[in-house]
């Protein structure tokens, strides 16, 4: 019996040996937990060619233009900005026009790129960022026959559409930061709004990224009011007020806003959808372009000068402030480009923020060029002797001042009020 006893408790010690093992103490296996997808952020869509892009007076109701230009703008005669075309178009440059889109015109094919932050499509039928991208970047074809050009004619233009009928400082935010994001190195901001935490965070994100931002300074209207005005008062922009072609600030032209220069704005001419405008555009939003152009000549020219350096000496060189609201003065595209400050013109050193003494005498022409070219390195008397001639013969070629005008006016884009 004891045998037998043994061998049934061996046989249970056996089966509960192979039996798998549970404890009262042990917690159960825990559920797995759900997968989170973290948030990404969605990139801008892709910009796209708008050389073939239809015209919007097939689809833009109301829009007007003139099918050519007949005489020169007097705008570019002021300016004279052609004279440094030997040394820079712009090439290599990419503008930000961050505005109500670019369309289609002749001078501007095969250099625009295009994205749309309003959902209402790329057509502007606004008009106001087709002439903006135009005063920019708008071809030379002279020899066609046509007078009208832009401040640097090979620089890209990248459109960002941010209002086809309105507009908001949170929506302009986003079409800085997307600009930056798409490699601009300077962004043209023709539109003034209040200011807000995202709009001063954008700009402040494009100044960190090395863009160089030129904003309006703003009009003065009913509608508008008087400034200052976003994002033109913000530290480090390069900012622009208007005057007419007897150099006197608009008398639109806000003096509240931060203005570092200023630019022809008054009766200018440009693109416009379906054709051209003819001395028929009128607000800072205007003058703004021409100092753009002026910024893309010298990233160009210049391509190791930092935002702030550009920035500098664009101020430096311009022609001189003449009370409220004109800044360092009218800016002078030539001066930008070939004055030699604090260096060589081609590595020149970072700029004094005080304005300095400028000529008010024409550029050299194009005769004087290979002069300057030599001041890169040194500049023998024989190089200076002819380059005073030269200026001589031209000495009165910018026969006007900035001033202040007197009585005030709403802008106009052929029946269209902007900034």
């Amino acid at each position: 019996m004891r045998r037998i006893a043994v061998l049934v408790l061996g046989a249970a010690l056996a089966t509960t040996a192979a039996a798998p093992v549970t404890t009262a103490w042990a917690s159960p296996k825990p559920s797995p937990k759900p997968t989170v997808v973290p948030r990404k952020h969605t990139p801008p869509p892709v910009p796209v060619p708008v050389a073939t892009m239809p015209r919007p007076t097939q689809n833009c109701p109301g829009l007007r233009a003139a099918p050519r230009i007949t005489r020169e703008p007097w705008a570019q005669r002021a300016l004279d900005f052609s004279n440094v075309w030997p040394l820079t178009r712009g090439q290599g440059v990419t503008v930000a026009v961050v505005d109500s889109g670019v369309d289609f015109s002749r001078q501007l094919v095969g250099r625009v790129a295009a994205f749309d932050l309003t959902g209402a499509g790329l057509a502007d039928c606004a008009g106001h960022g087709t002439a903006v991208a135009a005063i920019i970047a708008a071809s030379d074809i002279q020899a066609q026959g046509m007078p009208f050009e832009g401040v640097a004619p090979a620089a890209r233009i990248l459109s960002v559409k941010v209002y086809s009928q309105d507009s908001n400082a949170r929506i302009l935010a986003m079409g800085i930061r997307d600009a930056v994001l798409r490699g601009a190195q300077v962004i043209n901001v023709s539109i003034t709004t209040a200011s807000t935490p995202e709009l001063r965070s954008a700009v402040e994100f494009a100044l960190h990224k090395n863009v160089v931002i030129v904003a309006a300074g703003g009009n003065d209207g009913t509608v508008t009011r008087t400034g200052p005005f976003y994002p033109a008062s913000y530290p480090g922009v390069l900012s622009v007020g208007a005057v007419d072609s007897t150099g006197a600030l608009a008398a639109f032209s806000d003096q509240k806003s931060h203005v570092a220069v200023t630019a022809p704005g008054v009766n200018v001419t440009s693109a416009f959808p379906g054709g051209y405008q003819q001395d028929s555009l009128s607000g800072t939003s205007f003058a703004t372009p021409f100092v753009s152009g002026v910024a893309a000549l010298v990233r160009s020219r210049y391509p190791g000068l930092s935002a702030r350096q550009v920035v500098a000496r664009i101020e430096a060189t311009a022609d001189g402030g003449a009370g409220p609201g004109t800044g360092n003065g009218l800016v002078n595209p030539v001066q930008a480009v070939t004055a030699i400050l604090g260096g060589s013109s081609r590595s020149p050193s970072p700029l004094a923020t005080a304005p300095v003494a400028v000529s008010r005498t024409s550029p050299p022409d194009r005769t004087a060029r290979s002069a300057l070219e030599v001041a890169d390195g040194s500049l023998g008397l024989a190089a200076l002797v002819a380059l005073a001639a030269v200026v001589w013969r031209k000495g009165r070629r910018r026969r006007w001042r900035a001033g202040l005008a007197r009585d005030s006016s709403n802008d106009s884009l052929a029946g269209h009020s902007g900034p």
